[in-house]
């Protein structure tokens, strides 16, 4: 295989070439004025290209990476990120994760934070939860803020009769080059359990250096690890709000963004509201302590939460038993403060239904608090989404009382387009779950009468000799029984609440073309309606054009005095055969056109509103009834 330097190479850019236009990774676009907010967007529409500065996946820009390259990694005691350098040219796809750790975050910020406090503080970004647990018993939480304490904590410990912690628990916000680099030196983690957590895309283009190609199947049983990828639904009251959210997230190190879903309903909705989704990744590495005999390791990744906005409704559902009115008191849970903060609180009240019955781990504790968070959160996003498409069908059951003669069918149709984009990536995102998470959760941590402390076995590898957790054989894909049975019936419930909702959207992306089709056919007919009563009237006018003419041959207008009566006693006369001539030979073809009665689409039929009679529009429907029976019998 070619190393790096086998790319080609790139002219250096001159920074006068920059384009003006703003990205969703950028923080200096970002409108907040909302006075600036529709420039901002043509501008976007002139974004510059992404590829510019760093190149792309065949052509690496080798005088922008010289930039942030860290020369001599040794002496900055950064092991780690001279091993992930040392397996690009096999493992090409860790070049981005070498280039995210020296830039500090996606190399596409890199021109904004180049030679800048924002740099270094990016580069040290900790934000860490630790616990330790002694058998069954949990220490309390530790915060660790700043990369000098990580460092500290992951010190090998002192000889001594202390006794080792049978499980060490790391819940990291965020990632940042220093948590990496410790973290990754000290517990020999695989490079491409932090490389899948950097950002999230649903597909990629052809120039994308951060593109990464899908797994083999095979490749996946034997990880140490596992991501849960989901969505993540926000309620912002404001235009502004909402940029300050989007700002908010390009501070993060992960490539993270909140997207306005374009579904605002001007009947029920504040006006400026806006509800975002987020999609959001859950990475889970589970191992053995080098430096502890006997200990195992869990390291959770999680993204961070925006302080603007807040959760939709009242957040996801609380599946903690509610304590009885004699119940002992206990430390509450406090949830919908983070993301982060609400999987601490979950993990530290684990188990949730029943008293562990053995002192020894269970490691499901590494697992079951994110689980069970993200299948709380996509309950919350298919009600969302169920609304929404609830709502579009409202409009297309009852468009007299929704739709005003300005407003266009086709605006239900951008708004479907969104779920007809949004859904399949759900249903895609739980198939990866059922598929893939919760087998290699099954397999890394089981139950407790499964788990064997004491002889872990390691793969035989010729690349790898790192130790897996448990000597139990490797579990089969579609093979979760006993471990997640409590959890898995929920993701196969999700799993079909998707595909019913993508049924219903492709149902009503056909109802609304159909809408659309009949509104065209209808305004055709009243376009033509209208120019027959123009044809009328021109054709009444036509005998009074033709008598003027006849009388206006003579050239005496002084001698046309008497005439002019003559000219009303012939043209009126005239005028009423001709229209009574044309009334006899167009009845039979002519009907009153009109879509008073029209009340809508439902269920695929075009559906017409009964009329009282009495009213104009009732006596209408009533006689064009009664010709429509007169024609049948005859």
């Amino acid at each position: 295989m070619s190393s790096s330097s086998d790319h080609g190479t790139l002219k250096p850019v001159k920074s006068s070439s920059a384009g003006k236009g703003f990205a969703t990774w950028s923080v200096n676009g970002i409108p907040i004025d909302l006075n600036e907010l529709e420039d901002a967007k043509s501008s976007y529409q002139k974004l510059r290209d992404n590829y510019e500065h760093i190149g792309d996946a065949y052509a690496r820009r080798q005088d922008t990476a010289e930039q942030w390259e860290i020369k001599d990694i040794g002496s900055k005691e950064m092991p780690y990120l001279a091993h992930i350098k040392s397996l690009t040219p096999t493992w090409k796809t860790l070049r981005y994760l070498s280039d995210w750790m020296e830039a500090g975050t996606t190399p596409l910020r890199w021109k904004e934070i180049r030679n800048t406090p924002e740099h270094t503080r990016r580069i040290n970004k900790t934000m860490v939860t630790y616990i330790e647990y002694l058998s069954a018993v949990a220490s309390e939480p530790q915060t660790i803020d700043s990369h000098t304490a990580l460092k500290h904590l992951l010190q090998p410990p002192p000889s001594g009769p202390k006794k080792d912690p049978s499980l060490r628990l790391f819940i990291v916000e965020d990632l940042s080059q220093q948590v990496i680099e410790m973290l990754g030196s000290r517990f020999d983690i695989d490079p491409m359990f932090f490389r899948d957590h950097v950002d999230d895309y649903v597909w990629h283009n052809v120039r994308d250096p951060w593109a990464q190609p899908p797994s083999l199947l095979s490749n996946m049983k034997h990880r140490q690890w596992f991501h849960l990828r989901n969505m993540r639904v926000r309620y912002y009251e404001s235009q502004e709000e909402f940029g300050q959210a989007w700002a908010a997230t390009n501070k993060w190190n992960v490539h993270r963004r909140p997207e306005d879903d374009k579904n605002r309903w001007k009947f029920a909705d504040k006006e400026d509201s806006v509800v975002a989704l987020i999609r959001t990744r859950t990475t889970v590495w589970i191992g053995k302590d080098p430096e502890r005999e006997n200990c195992t390791v869990g390291i959770i990744l999680v993204d961070p939460t925006t302080s603007q906005g807040r959760p939709l409704w009242y957040d996801r559902t609380n599946w903690l038993p509610t304590p009885g009115m004699h119940d002992p008191p206990k430390a509450i849970a406090k949830l919908s403060e983070s993301w982060y903060k609400d999987i601490i609180s979950m993990t530290q009240t684990y188990p949730w239904f029943e008293a562990p019955k053995t002192k020894q781990i269970n490691l499901q504790i590494l697992t079951k608090p994110a689980l069970y968070t993200i299948c709380a959160e996509w309950l919350v996003v298919c009600d969302y989404a169920k609304a929404r498409l609830s709502q579009i069908e409202r409009e297309l059951e009852m468009p007299r009382l929704f739709r005003s003669k300005g407003d266009a069918i086709d605006t239900s149709l951008k708004r479907l387009h969104t779920w007809r984009r949004q859904i399949p990536v759900f249903k895609e995102m739980v198939k990866d779950t059922l598929e893939h998470a919760l087998p290699t959760a099954a397999r890394l941590a089981p139950l407790p009468s499964a788990t064997n402390f004491t002889t872990p076995i390691s793969p035989v590898s010729t690349y790898s000799n790192r130790s897996v957790v448990t000597d139990v054989s490797v579990v089969l894909q579609d093979d979760v029984s006993g471990s997640y049975e409590d959890i898995t019936p929920d993701f196969l419930s999700l799993l079909t609440t998707i595909e019913t909702l993508q049924a219903r959207v492709d149902r009503l992306t056909d109802i609304v073309t159909s809408e659309i089709n009949i509104e065209d056919s209808r305004r055709g007919l009243k376009e033509n309606h209208n120019m027959a009563r123009l044809t009328w009237l021109a054709t009444i006018f036509i005998p009074f054009s033709f008598i003027s003419s006849f009388y206006s041959m003579n050239e005496d207008i002084a001698s046309m005095k008497n005439t002019y009566g003559w000219f009303f006693v012939t043209a009126v006369p005239f005028t009423l055969v001709v229209m009574a001539i044309g009334w006899r030979v167009g009845r039979d073809s002519w009907v009153p056109g009109g879509d008073g009665g029209h009340g809508g689409i439902f269920g695929g039929k075009d559906v017409h509103v009964k009329q009282e009679p009495g009213t104009k529009e009732g006596n209408e429907s009533v006689g064009w009834l009664k010709s429509l029976k007169t024609s049948r019998s005859g």
